[in-house]
């Protein structure tokens, strides 16, 4: 071969000279390892090869398999050789005998474009677009001919029909190229995007094989021919992700489905990526037809605003600093970094989806192209697009020298000092500091003008760098972001992210609402860091959001209220419960935005939720009104008394009252619908009626998720035990039927005289007598705590006298106390303790504390003033009347305190059946913190310390359990 004459411009022309501030011999045994005839006739370019190889291991093992074509670059032009190249691929898919015969050919082929393009870039004999070009050219014939393999390899099984024609083996299967590879600019070590449809009116195979079956199969050995690595290196690795929601499709889908995709759900990046197609395989008519209809979607010829936001959005999720960037070339992305080539093609993409719809001219593939019909327009400055071409070039470049040291997918400029100094010499510079000085030059050029362009944007960066939600893989610097935000896993949560910004939940479906979304993902992320445990909060907020029936109205009021957001993810990550509740009722985001929501629930005015029910209500429309209107205003009431309890803003005894008094207003106004109901059907009222409240409503101590113990009472003539009847019935169904508002509470009515046997509603002659003569030790203890909730007169006064005449009779305090034992003991039998945190069910725990004082209430009533609904105040009253010593009042009331505080805390966030293990480390702080401990641990020892004393006190008080 070198005895042929040399052409002017092959590939290793006479008089190359060693790389910059090399000197040869580093890769003398590489150039040794070559065959004698090739090691002779490199002779004048020895000390160029010498230094090339050493600079770029991976050229000296290419040269050392591919002997003839490194000999051939002596006297060939990169033209002829890779055209040769181009042909051998061609020559593969036509006479491969077999898939390992064919990747074999493949291999060869793709090393000895790879030794040429390589040689060629550096001896400057091609720039860097004939380089790409070359790339692609060969990416084209690689592509077309696996896929003709592999059709010709079914054809011989019957599987498909014979290959007619070498271009378009089998009509209706179209493969495009995206990317780089869409427009003709591939890198040295790119991976290839490419998308695969097929046409099922063009479409040819046998009447016994299933497009949906077969096709993914070819595609999917098509694609292993090229990226599988094996003893001969691979061809090049495929990207299919571009195609339409690549995790829930197949390979390869029809046209149709493809264009319904982007007409329903596609999104801008999608179309910028789509900017850049062309058919690259396959039939090429079927993929014209495809590519005309995609052209609506790709270029739309009217934007309103948010559209064209929309696309600006895009770039503005980069994090721009302006010409003050301080950039260091060791280890900074030369493609994805700040300045770097994803800089130059958002430069010329936004504009071009802007214009585009309207002006062809700029429709151009190519990211150069691309500028230079923006400057002949006038979108962009002439200037700024010669030197951003200037440093594009630049910057491919490097980052094919870069590739071509290892054949590694990487645009990194090394960290390590010697690898720097490598790819400083391939670059042309006699030393590194001057390459890095070239390198971060044009890194702050670029970002300058980037930044020029969006100046005066709203970012929609994070507070710690870029976060690019858009793609198919996350970048460099979003994940960076994302570990510097604290987040364990960040590849994990940019694939969340990048779903939800994707429309693949369904808050996120509508156009309106991705847009949104990606205003204010920033915000959330940043949010979420600052709660001290991103990952929790993730989590958490993922739960909640992928809940939402729809997003713009939430999405919308985050957008709106940057504090909204602040608060929403410190709930979420604190209470799963409330979470929960959010994700079912996105209007409750409403509720946090009232004056009212942020306001002390102790500085609120009396009466203050029975004027917000009572206003509502009078704003309904009938009774289904009434009750879904009741509804929504006790499920914001609710979640404002939990946040304020998680906040802390609100004591146990705080929160127990204003549960109670939203309790309170509630019941009386669902009365109040279910009489004129009652009466709209049956009636005027004959007589009158009170609602008695008992347990924990009527001792003011409700939690989020408490039920309403009551009891109706009346008075009235021969009927009013059937109209009260009916009453009770619709004043339960009014309260805990679940309409299209939900449910309000679950009501019990168990301790009524006879209980479930008895009247739902009570007369109060049967009141009178009962309590007083037939009554068990237990009802009369849990009469203690019985207060009217609604209706008052002489009914009202009628009925408490009658229930304190019945609990300050004189009474037998030893029979007392073993009655008070003996319930105790069965409910510890019937109902024990599901875990440590059952502190109502627990030795010790409020059950206890709740039955000394009813006990001692009831033996001490007929002589002291020491009847209290309250728990709390009936300890206090029984040890200022001498019944209890001080020291145990103390401990008892404190004991209660914590207990109802830890139990308050965490029925708001995780409801019944709490695990600590399941817990935000941030909730497990604030639950200790109510003891003053720092850990969970301590508040556990510090309950098992005053529960084991209360037992004592239980002991001392009722008797030995």
């Amino acid at each position: 071969m070198t005895d042929l004459a040399a052409h002017p411009d092959c590939v290793l022309p006479a008089g190359l000279a060693p790389l910059p501030g090399r000197t040869p011999g580093a890769a003398a045994h590489m150039i040794a390892a070559l065959p004698d005839t090739v090691g002779q006739a490199i002779g004048p370019a020895r000390d160029f090869l010498d230094t090339v190889f050493a600079a770029a291991p991976y050229l000296a093992r290419l040269a050392q398999r591919r002997a003839d074509t490194l000999e051939a670059c002596l006297v060939q032009t990169p033209d002829a050789l890779i055209s040769s190249v181009i042909a051998d691929l061609h020559r593969a898919g036509a006479e491969a005998a077999d898939p390992s015969a064919l990747d074999i050919a493949l291999r060869h082929a793709k090393s000895d474009a790879h030794l040429v393009t390589a040689l060629a870039d550096l001896t400057g004999v091609w720039d860097v677009r004939e380089v790409t070009g070359a790339m692609t050219r060969v990416a084209d014939a690689a592509l077309q001919a696996a896929l003709h393999a592999h059709v010709r390899f079914l054809a011989e099984q019957g599987r498909a029909h014979p290959v007619t024609n070498p271009d378009n083996p089998i009509p209706g299967v179209v493969i495009l190229a995206l990317g780089k590879m869409g427009t003709g600019d591939l890198n040295y070590s790119s991976d290839i995007d490419l998308v695969a449809v097929y046409d099922p009116d063009s479409l040819s195979l046998p009447e016994s094989e299933e497009p949906r079956k077969r096709l993914p199969r070819l595609i999917q050995a098509v694609v292993k021919s090229l990226q599988d690595v094996t003893a001969e290196g691979y061809v090049f690795r495929v990207d299919l992700r571009l195609r339409p929601d690549p995790g829930a499709t197949p390979v390869i889908i029809s046209t149709e489905a493809a264009l319904n995709y982007y007409e329903s759900l596609g999104q801008t990046w999608e179309r910028a990526a789509w900017i850049k197609a062309r058919a690259s395989a396959g039939d090429r008519d079927a993929a014209a037809r495809f590519l005309a209809h995609m052209q609506p979607f790709i270029w739309r010829r009217s934007l309103d605003y948010a559209a064209i936001d929309d696309i600006r959005g895009l770039a503005r999720q980069i994090q721009t600093v302006g010409r003050r960037a301080e950039i260091r070339p060791a280890g900074h992305d030369l493609k994805l970094g700040r300045g770097g080539i994803r800089e130059i093609e958002f430069y010329a993409q936004i504009p071009q989806l802007v214009f585009g719809g309207r002006d062809e001219r700029v429709r151009e593939p190519s990211t150069l192209a691309a500028l230079g019909a923006l400057a002949v327009t006038g979108a962009v400055e002439p200037d700024v697009v010669d030197a951003l071409a200037r440093d594009y070039r630049d910057l491919r470049s490097w980052e094919h020298r870069i590739q071509m040291r290892q054949d590694e997918p990487s645009q990194t400029v090394p960290l390590e000092d010697e690898d720097r100094a490598d790819l400083a010499a391939l670059s042309g510079f006699a030393d590194v500091a001057a390459f890095e000085t070239a390198v971060e030059a044009c890194l702050q050029r670029v970002h300058g003008h980037f930044s020029d362009q969006f100046e005066g944007d709203e970012a929609l960066s994070s507070s710690a760098g870029s976060l690019i939600l858009t793609g198919v893989e996350p970048t460099p610097d979003t994940i960076t972001t994302l570990q510097t935000l604290g987040f364990s896993q960040p590849g994990s949560v940019w694939a969340t992210l990048n779903g939800w910004a994707g429309g693949r939940v369904r808050a996120v479906r509508s156009s309106r609402a991705r847009t949104l979304f990606a205003r204010i993902a920033p915000q959330l992320v940043d949010r979420m860091s600052a709660t001290g445990e991103p990952d929790a909060a993730m989590t958490r907020f993922a739960a909640f959001f992928e809940n939402l029936p729809m997003g713009v109205q939430p999405l919308s009021l985050l957008s709106n209220e940057p504090g909204l957001a602040a608060d929403l993810i410190g709930i979420l990550t604190l209470a799963p419960r409330l979470a929960s509740d959010l994700a079912r009722r996105p209007a409750l985001l409403d509720a946090m935005l009232d004056d009212r929501f942020s306001v002390p629930l102790g500085q609120d005015p009396a009466d203050s939720f029975k004027r917000v029910l009572d206003e509502a209500l009078e704003r309904a429309g009938g009774y289904e009104d009434r009750l879904n209107s009741a509804r929504r205003r006790v499920r914001e009431e609710r979640f404002r008394i939990g946040a304020q309890i998680l906040n802390g803003m609100a004591t146990a005894q705080t929160a127990g009252a204003a549960f109670s008094a939203m309790a309170d207003a509630t019941l009386a106004a669902m009365a109040r619908a279910a009489q004129d109901e009652t009466e709209r059907r049956f009636g005027p009222m004959p007589g009158e009626g009170v609602i008695l409240g008992m347990g924990k409503l009527g001792g003011r101590e409700l939690a989020a998720d408490s039920d309403l113990d009551i009891m109706i009472i009346y008075q009235g003539d021969e009927t009013a035990s059937g109209w009260f009847g009916r009453f009770a019935t619709r004043l339960i169904s009014a309260l805990s039927a679940p309409t299209e508002e939900g449910e309000l509470y679950t009501v019990d009515m168990q301790l009524r005289p006879s209980g479930k046997a008895g009247p739902v509603a009570v007369s109060l002659s049967r009141f009178d007598s009962y309590y007083p003569h037939e009554a068990w030790t237990w009802e009369m203890m849990a009469l203690t705590r019985a207060r009217i909730i609604a209706g008052d007169g002489p009914l009202a006064d009628a009925v408490t006298a009658s229930f304190e005449r019945a609990l300050c009779r004189p009474r037998d305090g030893k029979g007392v106390r073993e009655d008070a034992r003996a319930m105790r003991q069965r409910l510890a039998e019937a109902k024990p303790p599901s875990s440590i945190w059952d502190l109502k069910a627990r030795p010790g725990g409020l059950q206890d504390i709740e039955f000394i004082a009813q006990t001692l209430q009831l033996i001490h009533a007929d002589r002291e003033d020491v009847v209290r609904a309250s728990t709390r105040e009936a300890l206090q009253a029984l040890g200022e009347a001498g019944v209890l010593p001080a020291g145990e009042v103390k401990l008892l009331t404190e004991t209660l305190q914590l207990q109802l505080g830890v139990l308050q805390m965490i029925r708001c966030a995780h409801g019944s059946g709490f695990d600590p293990a399941q817990a935000s480390s941030g909730f497990a702080t604030r639950l200790a913190e109510l003891a003053g401990c720092a850990k969970i641990e301590a508040l556990e020892a510090a309950l098992d310390r005053r529960m084991r004393a209360v037992r004592k006190v239980f002991e001392r008080r009722i008797g030995k359990m």
